[in-house]
Formats: C-alpha cells, sequence, structure tokens
C-alpha cells in the first residue's frame, strides 16, 4: 500500500473510532496490546499497518472515548444539579404551603374564640345608637348566619308602642333598652341572639303585628327616643 493510502488508511480509521465505530470492533479493542489491534485493524482494512499508525488510531479513539466520557458525566452533573434545584424549589413550596395552612388555622382558631366570647357575652342594657363599633367582625361573618338586609324601627313601653305600658315582652322579660328586639318568630325564633351591625347583640325576646319578614322592632327608653331614630337599614346576622 502507498504511504498516501496508508495515511488515508489510518486516517479513516481514527475517524471511524471518532464517530461510534466501537460497533463493529468493540468498546474492549482499546484495551488490548497493540499487535492484537493492529491485527483487527488489519484484517477490517485489507493491508498491514505499521504500530505508529495503529497507536494513532487508538489514540484518536482512547481521545474520541474520553470526550463521550466527559460529556456524559457532564450530562449526569447537570441533571444532578437540576435534580437538587428542582427539589429545593418543591421543599421551598411545601413549607411556605405549610406556612400559609398553619397560620390559617390559627387564625381560624382565634376567629372561633372570639365570636364563642360574642355569643358567650351578655346582652347588657346600654343606649341604642348606632356605631361604627358593632361592625360585623370576620368571627360573626364566619360563624353566623347571615340573615340579609333588615329594615329596622324601634318602640318603647308606651301604650302607642307596645299596646300596654307594662314593659312586658312575649316571651315575659321586662322590655329593655339595648337588650330587647321584637321579630317574626317564623324568621328568627324567640331567645335567639342577633346580632345588628351597627347596633351589636340584641335577644330576640318580643313580637309585634307589623313585625313581619325581614323587619325588626328595637327596643328604647322612650318615646322620643324611638321617634328620634325612625327607620334604619342594617344586615343582621343569627348567632349561633
Amino acid at each position: 500500500m502507498s504511504i498516501s493510502l496508508r495515511k488515508h488508511a489510518a486516517m479513516f480509521l481514527a475517524a471511524t473510532f471518532t464517530v461510534g465505530s466501537m460497533a463493529t470492533f468493540g468498546a474492549a479493542a482499546l484495551d488490548q496490546p497493540t499487535a492484537v489491534l493492529s491485527s483487527t485493524l488489519n484484517h477490517s482494512v485489507g493491508t498491514v499497518l505499521t504500530s505508529a499508525e495503529i497507536s494513532n488510531a487508538q489514540q484518536a479513539m482512547a481521545k474520541a472515548k474520553a470526550s463521550a466520557l466527559k460529556a456524559q458525566q457532564d450530562a449526569a452533573k447537570k441533571a444532578q444539579e437540576e435534580a437538587a434545584k428542582k427539589a429545593k424549589a418543591e421543599a421551598a413550596k411545601k413549607a411556605a404551603e405549610e406556612a400559609a395552612k398553619k397560620e390559617a388555622e390559627i387564625k381560624a382558631a382565634a376567629t372561633k374564640t372570639a365570636y364563642n366570647q360574642l355569643v358567650a357575652s351578655a346582652a347588657t342594657a346600654r343606649p341604642v345608637a348606632y356605631s361604627t363599633t358593632y361592625l360585623a367582625s370576620d368571627a360573626i361573618k364566619a360563624n353566623a348566619t347571615a340573615l340579609g338586609n333588615y329594615k329596622l324601627t324601634f318602640y318603647d313601653p308606651c301604650v302607642e308602642c307596645n299596646g300596654n305600658n307594662l314593659a312586658l315582652t312575649a316571651t315575659g322579660t321586662t322590655l329593655t333598652e339595648g337588650r330587647t328586639i321584637a321579630v317574626d318568630p317564623s324568621v328568627i325564633p324567640l331567645g335567639s341572639r342577633v346580632f345588628i351591625e351597627g347596633y351589636g347583640v340584641f335577644i330576640a325576646e318580643d313580637t309585634g303585628g307589623a313585625i313581619k319578614g325581614n323587619k325588626i322592632d328595637i327596643a328604647v327608653s322612650t318615646h322620643e327616643r324611638a321617634n328620634e331614630l325612625g327607620v334604619q337599614y342594617a344586615n343582621v346576622y343569627l348567632l349561633k
């Protein structure tokens, strides 16, 4: 074989190894002694190559193998880094979700406690007047039954308002400003605790012929106060 052909044969073998001809010779061929590899290559190309040419081909193949190994290692390292990054992100997301859940549970417990305290508190005698102090809290909105917007009127123990001057309610209690309201018992059961937004907590102790549906009559101490307060509208909640 001419020098040119021999050179081309060696270059061909090196290039073939570089692009993956290990399927022909086998990866184990790289680890064979030069003499054995030479015999294999000579048989494949049909001529005799020198040890130097075989060595060059072997080096080229070893270089290709090292390059492929490095690429595999780089890919594995990248995959590990991405997996670690993903795991870190998932852990952070889970921690944030657990923290939010815990915060929501604490808030719900505090809201429930505040509501229970409101339900247990006494509806005491007090002057009836609108106040932002009595706006519906989150505790009320979350736990009470919203009855909707009601028409509010006001009455006192006089004969004109109450039909008698005995100041007695339908349930036998004494009509008391800040505590007593007259309701439609088919809508709000007598004895119920009712929160009227802007006015506070009252007890459904009385009824009235004109009190039907979404209307509530709030007891006050004098006829003048009843006239002064007139007609109002407010959201009403039935406390459980």
